[in-house]
């Protein structure tokens, strides 16, 4: 995993907190009153987070995030968040669509 700003580190430890906790994942608006940053802030923070493969988020849910787990974070997984903002995809759009084409070239072959 890549390394963290000291804000992106407290925006990750209060999502982790809320989420060990059994609750529910913060909104952004939370998250801003609690690191007390403006909403447009925290989605950038956030974003960052995840193209650093330290939560994944599922798009077009509210209050969505996840944690990554620590040491099982695949060097893949930050590509992937990277891939799906860029194409508009989800991640299991993504890698269903890297299966297929896999099998697609082991019938070929």
């Amino acid at each position: 995993m890549m390394g963290l700003t000291p804000r992106q580190a407290d925006c990750l430890a209060f999502i982790r907190e809320r989420l060990e906790a059994g609750q529910v994942a913060p909104s952004y608006e939370e998250i801003a009153a609690h690191l007390r940053i403006v909403k447009s802030n925290v989605h950038r923070m956030v974003h960052a987070l995840e193209e650093r493969g330290h939560i994944r988020l599922i798009r077009n849910r509210e209050r969505s995030i996840a944690l990554v787990a620590d040491g099982v974070t695949k060097p893949m997984e930050a590509g992937l968040a990277l891939l799906s903002r860029v194409t508009g995809k989800s991640r299991d759009q993504l890698v269903a669509q890297a299966v297929e084409e896999f099998l697609e070239r082991q019938v070929r072959q």
